[in-house]
């Protein structure tokens, strides 16, 4: 993968972001790693900061409290996304509901959705496409 500008990491699990950030760090595909433990953290962020951009990738946990990753996603369509944004599904369910869904959503929104099974592993990070 190539070095992008920003990865955003939402998850609600503090090991999974942890584990995340440190293979960020060894493949060093970014020098920009954003943090939320919910989506709402993330939205408010993106709505409410003047100098926010949106990142190439963001990695997204489908269950967390609050609000959850599909929410998140019909949220985040509200504002003004880059096409160019990436947004990889994780989770631990090989649900093929879930894929499926990923799959309509990829086709309803103007930016990438994709489907990711945890545990992210350096190979997985490094194989991510982006758009």
């Amino acid at each position: 993968m190539k070095t992008i500008n920003a990865i955003c990491l939402i998850d609600d699990d503090p090991i999974t972001i942890f584990s995340i950030k440190k293979l960020i760090e060894v493949t060093q595909i970014t020098k920009k790693t954003m943090t939320f433990n919910n989506g709402q953290e993330a939205l408010e962020y993106y709505k409410n900061d003047e100098e926010s951009f949106f990142p190439e990738l963001i990695l997204l946990d489908l269950n967390m409290p609050i609000i959850d990753g599909w929410e998140f996603i019909d949220a985040f369509s509200e504002l003004s996304v880059s096409k160019k944004t990436t947004i990889y599904i994780l989770t631990s369910s090989i649900n093929p509901a879930d894929i499926d869904k990923a799959k309509e959503y990829d086709k309803k929104y103007p930016f990438s959705i994709k489907h990711l099974i945890k545990p992210v592993t350096k190979e997985k990070l490094n194989s991510l496409s982006l758009s």
